[in-house]
């Protein structure tokens, strides 16, 4: 019998590729391969955004591979990638965060300070709602379709600055950005179908609804919070640490 979800890892490379598509600078009217074009010039972008590029391209390789090992039966290989995986994630946030202060410091410079607040809040809730999504799959390894699910949600949540760049270059404006939060629904829906008719899992069960629901949350609240005086109170704490 075929394992579900065993063609899971080609989902993940075509999410990793759109996600530093999103991140490149446009050459010749397009949005590819600008960014990594630019890797030797030293000083045209600071090192921590490149620490954090190919922390974050790691970390999302490791994902990538782990279906292939488990549709090949090494579940030894995918263990320890797990295990490894939890560095990689601490290499992550700690680059996020000093990209975040280089980006803070950089815009106070400029524009006025709640400004640069406000502008803060998306990227933040980037990271909290990965680092959930992740740690709550980790909790459930055992449970393998809550796994999988979270894993899924945290691959969305991780890729979506990418994937909304891509949705400017691409498309351009608010289009383009709604265009990617489609997407996104989108995808958490197929797989909800997916696991409804091809596994035969309860719908109202299932975590693929509540993670749709989340998403849902986290995005309203990107859009009405951002100039909120309770984000700006929160994001005034964050920012003492720098």
């Amino acid at each position: 019998m075929k394992r579900p979800y065993r063609n899971l890892g080609f989902f993940f490379l075509l999410l990793l590729l759109l996600a530093m598509a999103g991140f490149t600078w446009p050459i010749a009217g397009t949005p590819f391969f600008g960014y990594f074009s630019t890797l030797a010039r030293h000083g045209a972008i600071p090192a921590i955004f490149h620490l954090h590029a190919l922390v974050a391209v790691t970390w999302f390789a490791l994902l990538s591979i782990q279906p292939f090992l488990i549709r090949a039966n090494r579940l030894d290989l995918h263990r320890w990638l797990g295990r490894a995986s939890l560095v990689v994630v601490a290499l992550f946030l700690l680059t996020a965060l000093g990209v975040l202060r280089h980006t803070y410091l950089n815009g106070i410079a400029h524009l006025p300070r709640d400004t640069v607040l406000a502008g803060l809040e998306q990227p933040f809730m980037d990271m909290a709602l990965f680092l959930s999504f992740y740690i709550i799959a980790l909790l459930r390894r055992r449970h393998f379709h809550q796994h999988v699910a979270f894993m899924i949600a945290a691959a969305l949540a991780f890729a979506t600055p990418g994937l909304a760049r891509l949705g400017l270059h691409v498309v351009g404006g608010l289009p383009g950005i709604l265009l990617v939060i489609v997407l996104i629904y989108a995808t958490l829906v197929s797989f909800l179908l997916y696991a409804k008719i091809r596994l035969h899992q309860p719908v109202m069960r299932s975590p693929f609804l509540l993670i749709l629901a989340v998403f849902i949350i986290v995005h309203v609240i990107e859009v009405v919070g951002e100039h909120s005086a309770a984000w700006l109170w929160l994001a005034d704490k964050l920012v003492s640490v720098f």
